[in-house]
């Protein structure tokens, strides 16, 4: 069993170091390393459960395996991975797996965000950083504001994953990341 988790976790860095070197996400560093707990941060929902209210996601979600996606604008290839995360969900919600889609843009994207729900019917819990870049959940997650988004793949309340700068079409690392958290459990 022990050598099973072992070569799942050799193929994970394999992928990512691979995903890396082919230039399929950005060279820069953005989010908190493979290992790290993650930390209590306070957003305001758009469209989840707390829609209105000030919530902690990493709070409510605990143990459960979960993938905190952060994007740093609300444009048209943040709304494609929003829909591509909100797929993933929907497809293995039956396993406590968790989701929620974090813009740093600030309130701003507030609107955006409703219209994205209503348009595409997105499950998972939409949210923002209420102070945009000087929320201080921007300096804990150690976001870098020049890399689009960040993906942390956790269960445990710790990463197991970090794909930052994804492009629509490379979203299946974020997933093949998340199948290999769930086949560790």
């Amino acid at each position: 069993m022990k050598l099973s988790k072992l070569v799942q976790a050799v193929s994970l860095a394999g992928l990512l170091c691979a995903a890396s070197t082919a230039g399929a996400v950005d060279a820069a560093a953005s989010g908190l390393v493979v290992g790290e707990p993650t930390l209590s941060f306070a957003v305001f929902d758009v469209t989840g459960a707390y829609a209105g209210k000030r919530i902690c996601y990493v709070c409510e979600f605990q143990d459960d395996p979960n993938i905190l996606g952060f994007f740093q604008e609300a444009n048209e290839e943040t709304a494609d991975l929003i829909v591509k995360l909100d797929e993933l969900y929907k497809a293995n919600k039956d396993s406590k797996f968790k989701a929620v889609a974090v813009v740093v843009a600030g309130m701003d994207a507030k609107p955006w965000l409703e219209e994205l729900k209503q348009a595409k019917g997105i499950e998972i819990p939409l949210v923002v950083l209420k102070k945009g870049q000087k929320d201080v959940a921007v300096r804990m997650y150690k976001l870098d504001p020049a890399v689009k988004n960040t993906f942390l793949v956790n269960i445990n309340r710790l990463v197991k994953a970090n794909i930052s700068g994804v492009n629509p079409e490379d979203f299946g690392m974020v997933e093949s990341a998340m199948q290999q958290m769930l086949a560790q459990q």
